[in-house]
């Protein structure tokens, strides 16, 4: 008997061993998933602390999504609005809606974006379009497969862009379609560190000159980022948020342009075709954000300084790209945010400038 007691003292112990094993097993299991919620329940509560300063602007917010690099939050109106790492919506009175043109700014940097929206709901696609009769729809080029759109109605001149690719494996369409929408510079891209005495042009083919060590900005009240060629604009927009897994900044294409016009037309049906911002008859260019109408949030779309985009024309010009909205000599009856216009890639001056989009 005394044997058999033993025993079953034995399996007892084991049991109780086991057990125990077993119990400090799970609490290390809810102290490692404690710790994971605790962590998201600190950005949470950082995040609300962000926007709890204008709670009647930003009522909610959304579980990140995508690998912590998206978040949601909503807007007035109840929108979900996607908002990439390293970004915050801005708190002021102007920090608009989905309709009317939500900003976001970089949180290191201070760079404002604002969120064009296309879903179910807009009266728009992704696209480019002929917005004056004056520069009319011309059929399809079947090397880009887009809308031909002319120089003038009379000319032989056509302007044509193929869907543009953010990176190896995606265009802009297929960020657009993921997230409903892009992000366009609130304001033309302007640079800190402005310095036109010092030539980096760097084979004596293109004549852009300063800014060696400028940086970026797109911000309000800057000096806007001129004597610049196409070339040189799309490399500096590619390079601006390389080091941000959440987002890829890019130089403006036309169905980007386009596309922020018909979100601006929605709710200023005039402004495309008849774009005023202030800006006529001026003998330079302004600091970015001078813009006196800037309609959903976006400034000097309509004026300033013409804008590089990587749209493409058939001009004889070699290597011809087109800009867009005018500039500081011109009435904006006739050169508004709509009107086309082409130039050689290789040349630049006072007068033109550029704007970055962001992709999610």
């Amino acid at each position: 008997m005394k044997r058999l007691k033993q025993e079953k003292g034995s399996i007892t112990l084991f049991v109780l061993v086991s057990m125990l094993f077993f119990v400090l097993f799970l609490a290390g299991m809810y102290m490692l998933n404690s710790s994971k919620e605790q962590t998201g329940i600190s950005e949470t509560a950082r995040i609300k602390e962000i926007y709890e300063k204008d709670v009647n602007q930003i009522d909610d917010i959304y579980a990140t999504l995508v690998n912590d690099l998206i978040y949601y939050v909503k807007d007035k109106n109840g929108n979900r609005i996607p908002i990439p790492k390293g970004f915050s919506p801005i708190t002021t009175a102007d920090q608009g809606t989905k309709e009317t043109g939500f900003v976001i700014k970089n949180d290191t940097d201070g760079n404002e974006y604002v969120w064009v929206p296309v879903d179910d709901t807009t009266p728009y696609r992704y696209g480019r379009y002929a917005f004056l009769t004056s520069q009319p729809a011309d059929g399809t080029d079947d090397t880009t497969n887009s809308i031909r759109i002319k120089f003038t109605s009379s000319s032989s001149y056509n302007f044509t862009e193929a869907m543009p690719s953010i990176d190896a494996t995606r265009k802009e369409l297929d960020s657009v379609n993921t997230y409903k929408g892009f992000y366009i510079g609130r304001f033309e891209v302007g640079i800190i560190g402005y310095d036109t005495t010092v030539s980096t042009s760097p084979d004596g083919t293109e004549t852009w000159t300063g800014y060696s060590n400028g940086t970026a900005v797109v911000q309000e009240g800057k000096q806007v980022w001129n004597y610049i060629t196409r070339d040189k604009a799309r490399e500096v927009a590619e390079s601006m948020y390389r080091d941000n897994d959440a987002v890829i900044s890019r130089l403006c294409s036309s169905y980007a342009w386009d596309t922020a016009l018909k979100f601006i037309e929605t709710n200023y049906p005039s402004y495309p075709t008849n774009s005023v911002g202030g800006y006529y008859s001026q003998s330079e260019a302004s600091t970015t954000g001078y813009d006196t109408t800037h309609p959903c949030n976006i400034y000097d779309m309509g004026g300033n300084v013409w804008e590089c985009t990587t749209e493409i024309s058939s001009s004889s010009t070699k290597f011809s790209c087109t800009l867009r909205g005018g500039d500081f000599e011109y009435n904006a009856s006739i050169t508004p945010a709509a009107y086309r216009v082409y130039s050689s890639t290789m040349s630049a001056g006072a007068n033109v400038g550029f704007r970055s989009t962001l992709y999610l």
